[in-house]
């Protein structure tokens, strides 16, 4: 079997069609393997703040569209960019074993959070992020950034801001790990949903490829992934929500915590919820219809006014 990735080209994204391709390779010694690179929207627009794109799939529409075409066989996200709803005629086949999962700081001056100087300038692409940290620091000034993880640190170095906020798994893989500043709990920043997990999407009447994908998914990150993808699509967040939301997957048992968080960060809710994981599905939505009860919606939907 041949099969065609398709991917974004930035170090990351290749990194991930790289992993990728090693996984399906050592999961059916026939498979050969094609990288394709696609540039997305969210590539070209490098100015528009996320918030306000105004559509979704904004890193991901293009990969989407060159499965539909035929053109390869699996795309390959950062599943934490990937729309809740996927275009018709395709399906979330497997996902790959899911790194860290945690937000951290990358600081000038090598300061915590803590450290940081009234009013210094955190850059982050993020309102979850911006949100969910200026419950611990309100002082702190919170910039947009767009661009990839090196383009970012360029910025940085530059003086563009005084600190960052990144993904771990991101700067793992790049090797830049030593770069970080600051790991955050996930008490002090919940995650994005689907944060450190990669994403293989396939048509879904391509019946061999899913068969493969079902053999070579990581067990653990694909029910933690529907189950914090379920509670993202109940309660309408989007890639770009003040929603955070993370499960654990421990031999039978799913642990899922969520938290919704204003944007001026004095709003916050948070709870938890346990079950098989047999059921992610459905504990996501549990957990969804328990914050919304609270008036996680409200939240959300004012996040999105203009």
């Amino acid at each position: 079997m041949k099969i065609v990735l398709a991917t974004r080209g930035s170090a990351l994204a290749l990194w991930q069609a790289e992993a990728t391709s090693h996984v399906l390779r050592a999961g059916s010694a026939d498979t050969s393997v094609e990288i394709l690179t696609v540039k997305s929207g969210g590539d070209t627009d490098q100015t528009t703040d996320l918030a306000r794109f105004g559509r979704t799939g904004i890193f991901t529409a293009e990969v989407d569209d060159a499965l539909l075409s035929g053109r390869a066989q699996i795309g390959v996200h950062s599943l934490k960019d990937v729309p809740t709803t996927l275009p018709d005629g395709l399906v979330l086949g497997g996902v790959l074993p899911r790194g860290p999962a945690e937000d951290v700081l990358v600081s000038r001056e090598g300061l915590s959070l803590d450290a940081l100087p009234m009013g210094a300038r955190v850059a982050t692409g993020s309102v979850r992020r911006a949100a969910m940290l200026r419950r611990l620091r309100p002082d702190l000034e919170f910039v947009a950034i767009r661009g990839n993880v090196d383009t970012r640190l360029v910025k940085l170095a530059r003086g563009e801001a005084d600190a960052l906020v990144l993904a771990h798994a991101g700067l793992e893989r790049l090797g830049l790990a030593s770069r970080i500043t600051q790991i955050f709990s996930k008490e002090q920043c919940v995650p994005a949903p689907s944060q450190g997990i990669v994403a293989l999407v396939c048509r879904a009447d391509d019946a061999a490829v899913r068969r493969l994908l079902e053999r070579v998914r990581d067990r653990d990150a694909m029910a933690e992934a529907l189950a914090e993808r379920a509670l993202l699509h109940a309660l309408h967040g989007g890639c770009n929500a003040p929603i955070g939301a993370h499960a654990r997957a421990h031999e039978k048992t799913l642990t899922l915590h969520a938290r919704v968080v204003s944007l001026d960060g004095r709003e916050c809710l948070d709870d938890h919820i346990e079950g098989s994981v047999d059921d992610a599905e459905a504990l996501g939505l549990a957990l969804a219809q328990l914050l919304a009860a609270r008036g996680a919606k409200r939240i959300v939907d004012a996040a999105r006014a203009p």
